[in-house]
Order: structure tokens, then C-alpha cells, then sequence
């Protein structure tokens, strides 16, 4: 993961725009509840979210990996009136922590929350998506890259977190790394598909169904 020195963090997080408040308490709550706090997505990065899904005015996006709920929120805090997220999280407990912050937010309205295994559901799912965010289980990140290339609209974004892994894609030698430039290896080749890498934290992936 790309650590920036903590000033350059304060510096950036104070001129970024602001956020819902609730987060801060979301944060500390993860850290203090579940194993792997680093899961979350960040202030930056969450901005950075943020950002995106009004610069692209999506009105409807599909979330790969629910976690704790903080990119959830984060990118429903931009969405119009009229807009939905559709979220895809299996793991009850960390489930039980994002549906309570959803309520609180009072954003719940917009958040669709589907719980179960993603491969499964997003089989299920119908219609396609102004924007995708994949930030789920990593070994399946190939398996993931037609299911959701189907659900993108043309002219969509995709945004795929942890593509570069800490640099282990450079030279994979376990599953996780392996699946992840796998991954970034279909998305290269397709010609379907524009995309760009950026350095941020763990690498960001934008992808653009042409």
C-alpha cells in the first residue's frame, strides 16, 4: 500500500471537500470492531468516490463488497434523489455495523443492501449500471471482470480498488496477487475497455466500457 507521510494525509484531507461526519465515528467504530480495519476505504479515497459519482452524475451504482458501509455512504451522499446503490456484502457481522450507520445516515433510502455470496447474486442481478465500484474478496477479481462488464452501461465507469496490492502484481507469488494481475491483465487486453491506473493507496483502477 502507497502510505503518504501523515502531513501530506492532514493537509489533503483539510482541503478536500467535506464529507458526512458520521464517518469519523464509522471509522473508529471499524477499528475498534473488526480484524481488518485497513479494509476501509479512507478519507481520501472516499473522497475521491465522492467525487466521481458527481462528475459522471450517476443515478445508479452497484458496490462489490459492502465492508462496514464507508465508501457505501460516501458515494450515496452524492447520488441525486432519484439515485440507488446497490451493495453486495457476505459477511453478517461487518453487515450488521453498515446497516446501522445507513439508518443513521438517513440515507437508507438509496441503499439497497443485498447479503450473500457476489459470484451469485450479481448472476441475478438485471439491467446495468452508471457506475461500479468491485472492492470485494481478491482471489475472485478475474471471475468478477465479465459478470461486471455485462452490468456496465457503455460510456460507464468502473472503479476496482487493491490492483496493485503493495506491489506484489510486479511479481505475484500468491493467490490473492496472482488473481489481482490476472485481473488487471484481462482488463489491458480488452479492447472493450479503457483504463487507467492510479497510485492511490493500494492502487485504483478506472475502467471505461467504450
Amino acid at each position: 500500500m502507497i502510505i503518504l507521510p501523515p502531513e501530506w494525509e492532514t493537509y489533503i484531507e483539510a482541503h478536500n471537500m467535506p464529507l458526512l461526519p458520521l464517518l469519523d465515528e464509522l471509522e473508529r467504530e471499524t477499528h475498534w470492531r473488526t480484524p481488518y480495519p485497513q479494509m476501509l476505504s479512507g478519507k481520501i479515497q472516499a473522497a475521491v468516490l465522492h467525487f466521481l459519482v458527481r462528475l459522471t452524475g450517476a443515478q445508479r451504482i452497484l458496490e462489490v463488497g459492502t465492508f462496514t458501509g464507508y465508501a457505501t455512504l460516501a458515494m450515496a451522499q452524492a447520488l441525486p434523489d432519484n439515485g440507488k446503490i446497490i451493495t453486495l456484502e457476505h459477511n453478517a457481522e461487518t453487515l450488521d455495523i453498515a446497516r446501522r450507520y445507513f439508518e443513521r445516515s438517513g440515507l437508507d433510502g438509496k441503499i439497497h443492501v443485498r447479503q450473500g455470496d457476489a459470484l451469485e447474486t450479481l448472476q441475478k442481478i438485471d439491467g446495468t449500471f452508471d457506475l461500479i465500484f468491485l472492492d470485494a474478496d481478491k482471489e475472485r477479481y478475474p471471475q468478477y471482470y465479465p459478470l461486471l462488464k455485462k452490468l456496465l452501461a457503455p460510456g460507464a465507469l468502473w472503479i476496482t480498488d487493491n490492483v496493485l496490492w503493495s506491489g506484489k502484481v510486479l511479481d505475484p507469488s500468491d493467490g490473492q496477487a496472482r488473481s489481482i494481475a490476472a485481473f488487471n491483465k484481462l482488463a489491458a487486453n480488452d479492447p472493450a475497455i479503457e483504463q487507467v491506473i492510479l497510485p492511490l493507496r493500494d492502487g485504483l483502477m478506472l475502467l471505461r466500457k467504450r
